[in-house]
This record gives C-alpha cells, sequence and structure tokens, in this order.
C-alpha cells in the first residue's frame, strides 16, 4: 500500500515511517505541484498532507482524491488552520480526517490505521463485504 506524504520538511514523512504499520510504502512530496504530479500520474492509496500557511488550492487536492475511483483517503493535518473550512476545504466527508496540531503520536497513529483500514475496505470486492 502505497501512502503520499505531503509535507515542505522531513518532519512528517518520517513520524509516518516510524508510526505506520508494517508494509506501509512511503512517498514523499515536498510541494504542491509535486503532490499533484504524482496523484495524477501514478495515484497512490491514501495521501497525508501538511497544511502549511501557503495559500494554496487544498480543495483542488480533495476533489481530486475523493472524485477518483476508488477514492483516496487523505489525513489534512495543521498548525496553522484550526478548522478544515479555513484551509478551504469546505466540509470533510468519510474519507477525510483534518487533525490540528498538537496531536499526540497516538493520535496520528490512530489517524494512519484509519486511512488504512479504509484503503482495505475500498479494495474489498462487494462480494466479499456481503458475507
Amino acid at each position: 500500500m502505497r501512502v503520499l506524504v505531503l509535507d515542505g520538511s522531513l518532519v512528517l514523512p518520517s513520524l509516518v515511517r516510524r508510526l505506520a504499520p508494517a508494509g506501509l510504502h512511503i512517498e514523499e512530496a515536498s510541494s504542491f505541484e509535486n503532490a499533484i504530479a504524482i496523484l495524477t500520474a501514478n495515484p497512490p492509496d491514501a495521501v497525508i498532507a501538511n497544511l502549511g500557511p501557503a495559500n494554496l488550492p487544498w480543495q483542488k487536492l480533495k476533489s481530486y482524491c475523493q472524485n477518483h475511483n476508488p477514492k483516496i483517503p487523505v489525513l489534512f493535518e495543521s498548525c496553522v488552520f484550526r478548522e478544515p473550512q479555513e484551509a478551504g476545504l469546505d466540509s470533510l466527508n468519510h474519507s477525510a480526517i483534518f487533525l490540528t496540531k498538537p496531536y499526540s503520536l497516538e493520535d496520528l497513529q490512530m489517524a494512519i490505521r484509519l486511512l488504512v483500514k479504509w484503503v482495505e475496505k475500498s479494495h474489498t470486492p462487494p462480494e466479499a463485504l456481503s458475507g
């Protein structure tokens, strides 16, 4: 399972590597443009994005992930924005999480595990879910 981590620093990707379940392949994007290029060329199974102070079109990233088939679950985390709406994300649905800093490592680990569960569920054939 591939997870794209969008962060301008090395902190979030290293935390995700440390907290993620075994077998998760972490791919890094250091800029919004790089993340969009990866999403369009070779979409990951999930995305974790650090919403920094830059005025970026976060709704574009969210829309791309939610319109993809299967949906690409996203964890948005930020120390700048307190609500998804402040970042221009409108409301979040069942395939997106918003985590505000400061948060505990346990909170981040739980959010990563939730992303993994969403991905596993979306890749399960419908007939397997009904049994």
